[in-house]
C-alpha cells in the first residue's frame, strides 16, 4: 500500500518533522550541558553577628561581615550558605540569615530541594524526651515545620535530596546504638515515613543515593575508623587518604549527576574538614579542597 499526501499534507509533515527535530536538539543539548556542569557542593556553618547590625534582608547574597562586627554570641545566629566549586576549588557566600537559630540548637542536616535551601536543628537542651524537637528551616522564607515520627531518644542525623527529587534523611539513636532508618520527609507537615533500614551492626552517620536508586553510606566503627559500603551489603571498603585510614566522623556524603561521591570529612584533631572525592572500588580518597562549614548539600 503506497501513502499519497498533498503538496500541502507533504509540507505540513516536514513542518512538523523539522520541529520535533529542533525539539530534540534543545534537550539533547541542554542535557549535554548539565552533565558537562562542573560540580558544585553547597555547605552550612553558623555565624556570628551583633544585633545592631543592618541585614540587608531584601537580598539572597550578603556580603560577609566584617570581622569589627563580630561581637559577643546573641540569643539567634544566622546561618550562612557557602559553594565549592569542585574544579576551581572556588568557594562563595551564597546567603546569610536574619538570625535564626537558636542557642540550644545545632545544625543537623542541609539540603537542597526544588530550589529551595532546608536546614534541620535539633534541640539539645533537654533531657526530657518529650522536649525533643528537630525543626526543618526554609533558609528563604525563614518559616520553619517542627518534624513528625521520630521515636523516643531519636535524633536526625542528616537530610538528602533522594533520587526522585524529594528529601529523605537519616535517622536514628541519638547515642548511636540500634537500627538507623532512611526515612522520606513531607516538606509541608514535617512527616516521616520509613524507606529502608540500616543494618544494627553499622553505625551509618551518612548516606547518599544515586540516580538509579544506589544507597551508600559511611559507617563508623568503634575506635572511629570510618568505612564506605552499599546499603544492605555487609562488606565495606575502608576509607583512607595517602594510605592512611580516616579516623574521624563525616558531615555530609552527596552523590553527584556525574555518578561520584564527594565527602565532609577530616583526620581527628584537624580542621577545617576537607571536601573529598571516593573511589568506590578502593575507598582511597582524593582531597579537593578545605570546607569550613558543619554539613554539605547538592546544588
Amino acid at each position: 500500500m503506497q501513502l499519497k499526501l498533498t503538496r500541502r499534507q507533504f509540507g505540513q509533515l516536514a513542518i512538523f518533522s523539522t520541529t520535533i527535530a529542533a525539539v530534540g536538539a534543545v534537550i539533547n543539548q541542554t542535557l549535554a550541558q548539565e552533565s558537562n556542569k562542573d560540580p558544585v557542593i553547597l555547605g552550612i556553618k553558623t555565624g556570628l553577628r551583633d544585633n545592631n547590625a543592618p541585614t540587608n534582608l531584601d537580598s539572597d547574597i550578603i556580603d560577609p561581615f566584617e570581622e569589627s562586627q563580630i561581637t559577643e554570641p546573641s540569643a539567634l545566629q544566622p546561618l550562612i550558605v557557602e559553594s565549592l566549586n569542585v574544579r576551581t576549588q572556588e568557594i562563595q557566600t551564597l546567603l546569610t540569615t536574619a538570625p535564626i537559630l537558636e542557642t540550644c540548637e545545632r545544625l543537623s542536616g542541609f539540603a537542597s530541594i526544588n530550589g529551595k535551601l532546608i536546614a534541620a536543628a535539633s534541640y539539645t537542651c533537654t533531657r526530657k524526651k518529650k522536649d525533643k524537637k528537630v525543626r526543618l528551616i526554609d533558609l528563604y522564607s525563614l518559616e520553619s515545620v517542627n518534624l513528625s515520627g521520630l521515636k523516643n531518644n531519636e535524633d536526625l542525623y542528616q537530610l538528602m535530596r533522594l533520587a526522585n527529587g524529594s528529601l529523605g534523611g537519616l535517622v536514628g539513636k541519638d547515642k548511636g546504638k540500634g537500627f538507623s532508618r532512611i526515612v522520606t520527609i513531607d516538606l509541608n507537615t514535617g512527616q516521616i515515613t520509613d524507606r529502608k533500614k540500616v543494618p544494627e551492626q553499622k553505625r551509618v552517620t551518612a548516606v547518599a543515593e544515586s540516580s538509579g536508586g544506589s544507597l551508600y553510606g559511611i559507617n563508623t566503627d568503634k575506635l572511629g575508623e570510618i568505612a564506605l559500603s552499599q546499603i544492605g551489603d555487609k562488606q565495606s571498603k575502608q576509607l583512607k587518604y595517602r594510605g592512611m585510614s580516616m579516623n574521624d566522623g563525616c558531615d555530609g556524603l552527596v552523590w553527584t549527576p556525574s555518578n561520584e561521591l564527594y565527602a565532609l570529612l577530616a583526620f581527628r584533631y584537624e580542621s577545617p574538614k576537607y571536601l573529598h572525592r571516593i573511589n568506590r572500588s578502593t575507598g582511597e580518597m582524593e582531597r579537593i579542597q578545605g570546607f569550613d562549614v558543619a554539613k554539605i548539600a547538592l546544588e
